[in-house]
């Protein structure tokens, strides 16, 4: 077992975030502390320090907040980032779970901040996660479709800023248990763990507010959306489901 192992889980809410965080705990002997939630909000302050600096660019006044160092106050958030980690978890081993498209984006702070680290994003079909996302937080269909809208569109930048993220299917979590199985362990650079995953994934069911049949997609024909719940979803998501195969 490596002695510092790091794993960060990133993915759209309710499509196998959770499962694959409890897989760490158990198969693993990670400690976490479920929802993390960490890395956004750095993320969101060194957005927002560029931001504004930026408006100061054409200004014709003298400003003092133009003599700040960008790439002092980066390496300051990074060595904030890494003592605080290193508090909760001093043997420098954790899993670190936290869905949505802000923890995406997330991926090149968390590369710069631990560079050892391995970073698994789940990923779901469109239908199936509205379905499951109206159901766990009682949202409206539109804010189901832009949440799992918004992560995809974040997972497709992050492959070609940041690549070697492992990226895993929940569909294939549940009919393909052993090859998902697989491609974690070796992601993990551990294939020993890889029989005891597998049992992990056959054992738990990856999504207990979902009821439809896991060996087929949901469509949105099966979902029995009306025609307008329909149009929403094909303007917000139609592109991305074709974009990572699922059918519609």
């Amino acid at each position: 077992m490596p002695t510092n192992l790091q794993v960060f889980i990133l993915g759209p809410a309710r499509s196998g975030t959770s499962i694959t965080y409890y897989a760490m705990r158990e198969v693993f002997d990670l400690p976490g502390t479920g929802e993390s939630h960490v890395i956004p909000i750095f993320a969101r302050m060194i957005h927002s320090f560029y931001s504004h600096l930026e408006s100061f660019r054409d200004t014709q006044t003298d400003v003092l907040a133009r003599s700040l160092d960008t790439a002092d106050f980066r390496r300051l958030i990074l060595q904030y980032i890494r003592g605080f980690y290193q508090s909760v978890y001093p043997d420098e081993r954790w899993v670190d779970k936290t869905p949505g498209d802000e923890a995406i984006f997330g991926a090149l702070l968390i590369r710069q901040a631990f560079p050892s680290a391995k970073l698994i994003c789940t990923k779901r079909s469109g239908v199936e996660v509205v379905e499951s996302f109206r159901v766990k937080f009682s949202s409206s269909f539109e804010t189901a479709c832009h949440a799992w809208a918004g992560a995809m569109n974040a997972l497709l930048a992050m492959r070609e800023v940041s690549p070697g993220i492992l990226e895993v299917d929940q569909f294939d979590m549940a009919n393909s248990p052993g090859m998902v199985a697989q491609q974690i362990a070796d992601h993990l650079d551990m294939p020993g763990r890889k029989d005891a995953l597998t049992e992990f994934f056959r054992d738990k069911r990856t999504d207990q507010l979902s009821s439809h049949d896991w060996r087929q997609r949901l469509t949105t024909v099966d979902a029995g959306w009306t025609d307008e719940e329909r149009g929403i979803f094909a303007r917000l998501c139609s592109e991305l489901m074709h974009k990572f195969g699922y059918p519609i």
